[in-house]
């Protein structure tokens, strides 16, 4: 039931993480125990996991599945005394809270397993190849049967069995570098460098006698941008702000409504009229439309209105 776990494990360092793990949920089943679960059922559940919970039917299904593996191994009856005596309980309630746990993480992990995936697996499987070589379907329903499953449940349990050995491998699987990485790394450990040099001291080029004039000149002729200066400019500059010039505590108020007196019309908006105009074809329809009605009473000399003439 194992199989991923134990595969995951195939590594050092997977199986000293999985040996830590289950090697503390053992210690911790010795220590309280779980005598009680063969003892009248006394509680509905054997542990729980987050949101996992393990029965004591499902407890009681691995426990005789596993019963009756080992007696077919063994080739006789094994009885539950010498189970107890080979710690067959607590082992299988170690690997059950293990498996659990690895459940509920690839449940927080969102990790799921399509069916066609895990029938494809399945197909695959050498286990299940005829002489053929091909899936042997009389051969798988034999096999599954024999170690007491049925499809549907040796189905789901390959799934969990997918998805348990993907969280395993998070811990314990190979990681290959990128080959970038591994290329870098190798260089810098391993490449190396050969140089050849040879030293040349002002002894070794002799006596050089000192330029004439006339050499000096033609080279400082014809290399004049290397002894040119660059060009400076010197710039004085008076920083001007209005905070710097304008200082109110000088203006009186005397002064201030005399400027504004001064400048009334840069202080103000001028006065408009808005003015809505009502047109009729003659004079007489606009007198009329000015007349008050037994609904409404209009003044004649509110209405504005203009006479369009032909």
């Amino acid at each position: 039931m194992l199989r991923g776990i134990r595969k995951a494990s195939s590594n050092w360092l997977g199986r000293a993480v999985m040996g830590v793990v289950l090697g503390l949920i053992a210690v911790s089943f010795a220590i309280w125990g779980i005598g009680d679960i063969f003892r009248g059922f006394g509680r509905s559940t054997v542990a729980k996991v987050g949101s996992t919970e393990i029965t004591i039917d499902q407890f009681r299904q691995v426990y005789n599945d596993r019963l009756q593996q080992l007696s077919r191994q063994v080739g006789r009856p094994i009885t539950p005394d010498q189970a107890r005596l080979l710690n067959l309980d607590q082992q299988l309630a170690g690997q059950l809270v293990a498996e659990a746990a690895i459940d509920q993480r690839a449940r927080q992990l969102r990790l799921n397993l399509s069916d066609a995936a895990v029938a494809k697996q399945i197909m695959s499987d050498a286990n299940f190849k005829g002489l053929n070589g091909q899936f042997d379907r009389s051969r798988f329903d034999a096999m599954i049967r024999q170690a007491g499953y049925n499809e549907p449940r040796y189905t789901a349990e390959q799934k969990r069995l997918t998805l348990r050995r993907e969280v395993a491998e998070t811990v314990g699987g190979d990681l290959t570098l990128p080959k970038s990485y591994s290329d870098a790394y190798n260089r810098f450990e391993n490449e190396q460098r050969a140089i050849d040099y040879v030293t040349l001291d002002r002894a070794k080029a002799g006596d050089i006698a000192a330029p004439a004039p006339e050499v000096i000149e033609k080279y400082f002729a014809d290399n004049k941008a290397q002894f040119r200066a660059p060009e400076y400019r010197s710039v004085a500059v008076m920083a001007l702000t209005p905070a710097d010039v304008i200082k109110p505590d000088d203006i009186s108020a005397a002064d201030a409504r005399q400027y504004y007196d001064r400048n009334q019309a840069r202080f103000g908006t001028p006065e408009r009229r808005d003015l809505q105009q009502i047109s009729f074809p003659n004079e007489d329809e606009a007198k009329a439309a000015a007349q008050p009605s037994e609904t409404k009473t209009v003044s004649a000399s509110a209405v504005l209105y203009s006479v369009t003439r032909p």
